[in-house]
């Protein structure tokens, strides 16, 4: 339900004159009647999103428009489209595609992210980590784990925010095997990546060290000391 008010949330409430269907012109508006009134037009719309979504010589945003509204009036139906944009040269249809299959079809939305967890595009990489961070999907893990040193990820050995991304995932699916693999993430340079590497740390081992109110940077010291003493113990 969050990830389809996300989707298809609008902002505005202004009204749609009916009377005057301009499909363009309603792709535009922000009101909330919108997707309502394009439905109302009957099947032969689709086929009109359809173009419009496809068309390169249209703007961005109203092709991001016609795809959303095209996966929000016909929902599964939708879906040759959806699949086709998969495979768009245009990364933002890749991502839209991403974005819409997970309401549409959670197990086909699992197999793309997965698949696109090596696109050429920054923006649908970071979708598919998403989705499979929505999908708690455990038998992407690995693959999660080799993203988070891809060399993809980063840009001038600088860390991209995709990491930051890929760790909660992780969080979110992993397994007792991988406290050394988050304990390494404590000593990564990107330290955006502690607070989530810490909490998949507190999921897998069910301990919380130090107060909540303790930073991060900071705390990291503590879960690496309390790893140094079990590698001891063992």
């Amino acid at each position: 339900m969050i990830i389809s008010l996300i989707i298809f949330s609008l902002f505005s409430h202004a009204s749609i004159d009916s009377k005057e269907f301009d499909l363009e012109k309603v792709l535009a508006q922000k009101s909330v009647e919108k997707f309502s009134l394009i439905k109302k037009q009957g099947s032969s719309v689709y086929t009109d999103l359809k173009k419009i979504a496809f068309d390169e010589k249209k703007r961005l945003s109203i092709r991001w428009q016609a795809f959303m509204a095209m996966a929000k009036t016909a929902e599964k139906e939708s879906l040759p489209e959806v699949e086709k944009a998969f495979n768009h040269q245009d990364w933002f249809l890749r991502s839209a595609a991403l974005q819409v299959i997970l309401i549409l079809d959670p197990k086909k939305a699992n197999d793309y992210s997965v698949k696109a967890l090596k696109d050429s595009a920054l923006v649908v990489r970071a979708q598919a980590v998403r989705n499979l961070k929505v999908l708690k999907n455990q038998n992407a893990e690995e693959l999660l784990w080799q993203e988070l040193y891809s060399k993809n990820n980063y840009h001038k050995n600088q860390s991209l925010w995709i990491r930051r991304y890929i760790v909660e995932a992780l969080a979110e699916v992993a397994t007792k095997s991988s406290e050394e693999k988050f304990i390494k993430i404590l000593d990564d340079s990107d330290a955006s990546l502690f607070k989530p590497a810490i909490k998949g740390l507190e999921k897998i081992t069910g301990q919380k060290l130090g107060d909540v109110t303790l930073p991060p940077v900071y705390k990291r010291q503590l879960w690496k000391k309390w790893f140094e003493e079990k590698q001891n113990k063992s």
